[in-house]
């Protein structure tokens, strides 16, 4: 599968796994109707394999904020971690994993503030010490 083939719809195979994990949105009747599962988990997967930001997604799914708080929920039902081990196992048994090959990118991480400090900055303010002359 590659990166048009996500884009354009969410596999078939892939919503098989999700489905009975993800906890059902009910409209109660006040405001607009919640969007499908369907439609946000095909959001994350495209955001986490493209590689774009949030703010990023195309204008034919749904917001980013959207997406972002129906993930939260899963992490916290525990339902999209279940589901994304269950994708890898398959993935496994289907093609393997070659640990060799295993890329960790930490590019989009900041790096925590004065965790290495340089050495100390002079200043080029004006000296409040009194003349010697």
């Amino acid at each position: 599968m590659e990166l048009k083939d996500l884009a354009r719809r969410l596999p078939e195979d892939i919503w098989v796994i999700f489905e009975p994990l993800l906890p059902a949105k009910v409209w109660v009747g006040n405001g607009r109707p919640p969007v499908g599962n369907r439609e946000c988990l095909h959001a994350l997967l495209y955001v986490l394999a493209s590689g774009i930001s949030w703010e990023m997604l195309p204008w034919c799914f749904p917001s980013y904020k959207t997406v972002q708080r129906r993930l939260r929920e899963w992490l916290r039902k525990d339902a999209f971690l279940t589901g994304w081990k269950q994708l890898a196992e398959r993935y496994e048994r289907l093609h393997g994993i070659n640990g060799d090959q295993i890329l960790l990118d930490g590019s989009k991480k900041p790096s925590k503030k004065g965790v290495k400090r340089r050495g100390r900055v002079r200043s080029i303010a004006v000296s409040r010490a009194q003349p010697s002359t």
